[in-house]
């Protein structure tokens, strides 16, 4: 078995259903942030990206230390904050880069490719802190 599937195997339906849900909210405000920035501060896309996961992020940590994960490894914010962040960081470079592709290299919308690009990353970052920061 794969560690990725190991992972996937060992995270709990509920677990993964409600980081399901705090990613979807988390989604909406980083979407909500990315356009607000772009379309009426006029500011660049990939600017704009980098601004909306940063606040994502806190968002995210919120919700998952008090809502999605069941168990952490940390229960103290001044060492779990920073590797949570750490985490996000491979995400936030992830998501910069595939949006740069997309938006440069295919040629699609902006807004599209932010909505391909938080699959992925969705992925990659559940596992990240599933290994990381919320096991026993």
């Amino acid at each position: 078995m794969s560690p990725l599937q190991k992972i996937i195997y060992h995270a709990s339906r509920t677990e993964f259903n409600r980081y399901f849900w705090a990613g979807s909210l988390t989604f909406a405000v980083d979407f909500v942030v990315l356009l607000t920035l772009t379309e009426m501060a006029g500011i660049n896309y990939l600017w704009s990206n980098l601004v909306a996961v940063s606040i994502g992020i806190v968002v995210s940590y919120l919700l998952c230390v008090h809502w999605v994960f069941q168990n952490r490894r940390y229960n103290q914010v001044v060492f779990e904050f920073p590797l949570f962040v750490m985490t996000c960081v491979v995400g936030l470079v992830l998501n910069e880069l595939l949006m740069w592709a997309f938006v440069e290299g295919v040629e699609i919308h902006y807004l599209v490719a932010k909505v391909a690009v938080t699959l992925v990353v969705f992925i990659v970052n559940f596992c990240l802190k599933k290994v990381i920061l919320f096991r026993r």
